[in-house]
């Protein structure tokens, strides 16, 4: 048994910031306004008076400091880990890229191998192929089709409890039974790089959908198709109560607006941020990679962000959970309790993660540590400081 007090915090709880003492108990939070006797062996860390948050939660991000998920080797996974770690995320889902289907199930088996090494792995989300041409953004069209009947038992059998969240577009063949079989399995579903209309859409969520991957990043509004106005996934995400968002918070993929209109439409509880991060995240190079490191897969890095190397999309973001607080904050113009939602409560809550998200007693200790300046000073996971 092993205890942790982080002395003169100033904890972010669900809907306030206040001064206290927690103290930890092992791996969960024992006590979220200790007073008293210090318990005997007691680590004592001194937050100095700065902002104790919840761990962030990144549910959607491919790589950090030179490596992607893709590369499937121990160096790449346990790099991905820390670097994002150190930056304040205790939670991170593993993402795939579109890429042929044997290279899909490697990074299963992969993740499978390593994730015991990774402290704050979560699980899997695989990010196509199940996705549409026409909103592809920077996944390769080549790779990009129906699911199968026999590629949805090739993904369940490696894949069963390790997968927990899909990206794929429900205007494509079978996609009814994909997501029934998927659902049956625990996974969670959601709607990107998608070009359906509204109407599709809606019944997507009817049907077992329930979340949007990257709003307003290959996920079309109002438009024409044969001259007549439809709405997209967009609107249908505003108009199904229940349904969820995510939005990569870089400063650069979703506009100040628009973010607010989804927190004002939504509710903060039903929004939250993600990194999308690519392998040059946490690191200054110029050029880097989406995926695979081969040459068709250069991207370049510019203005803060990932780029094909014609210009003609975002390939992703160069973010960590550090970088999305001071973008939160100081670029979309949020107040901390609120940006805490969006990193962690609000991620915690979509993937009906329960033991994790807010300072509260019995839930893990997973900690960031930061200033006024919104600097990182400490990242506590599971009651180890880093």
């Amino acid at each position: 048994m092993s205890y942790l007090l982080i002395k003169n915090a100033r904890a972010v709880f669900e809907d306030n910031i206040q001064k206290r003492d927690i103290l930890v108990k092992d791996s969960h939070i024992a006590d979220t306004s200790f007073s008293g006797e210090i318990p005997e062996n007691c680590e004592i860390y001194d937050a100095k008076g700065n902002f104790v948050s919840a761990g962030f939660i990144d549910i959607h991000l491919h790589g950090g400091g030179g490596f992607d998920f893709m590369d499937c080797s121990r160096e790449a996974f346990k790099s991905i880990s820390d670097i994002h770690l150190k930056n304040g995320s205790t939670t991170i889902i593993p993402t795939t890229v579109s890429s042929d289907f044997e290279s899909t199930l490697k990074m299963i088996e992969s993740y499978k191998k390593y994730e015991n090494e990774c402290p704050n792995f979560y699980g899997i989300h695989l990010e196509g192929p199940y996705i549409s041409v026409e909103q592809k953004g920077a996944h390769k069209e080549k790779y990009l089709h129906s699911p199968t009947d026999d590629e949805i038992n090739k993904l369940l059998e490696p894949g069963r409890g390790v997968i927990k969240r899909i990206t794929a577009a429900p205007e494509l063949d079978n996609m009814e039974n994909f997501a029934k079989r998927m659902l049956e399995n625990g996974v969670h579903l959601s709607i990107g790089h998608s070009n359906a209309t509204s109407d599709v859409a809606l019944k997507a969520f009817e049907t077992g959908f329930s979340h949007v991957t990257h709003l307003y990043s290959a996920t079309p509004s109002i438009r024409k198709i044969n001259q007549t106005v439809v709405a997209g996934v967009v609107e249908a995400a505003y108009l199904d109560n229940e349904a969820t968002v995510e939005m990569i918070c870089d400063g650069k993929h979703a506009a100040v607006d628009a973010v607010k209109l989804a927190v004002k439409i939504k509710g903060i509880d039903k929004v939250c941020a993600v990194s999308d991060a690519l392998r040059p995240a946490g690191t200054d190079v110029k050029e880097s990679y989406l995926g695979e490191k081969i040459p068709e897969n250069l991207v370049i890095i510019e203005d803060g962000v990932a780029k094909l190397p014609d210009r003609s999309f975002f390939a992703g973001s160069v973010a960590t959970g550090a970088m999305m607080l001071d973008k939160i904050v100081n670029h979309y113009g949020f107040n901390v309790v609120d940006a805490i939602k969006l990193l962690a409560s609000s991620p915690a809550k979509i993937m009906g993660m329960t033991d994790r998200g807010k300072i509260e007693k019995n839930l893990l200790a997973d900690f960031v540590v930061f200033d006024d300046g919104l600097k990182i000073h400490s990242v506590i996971k599971s009651g180890k400081i880093y």
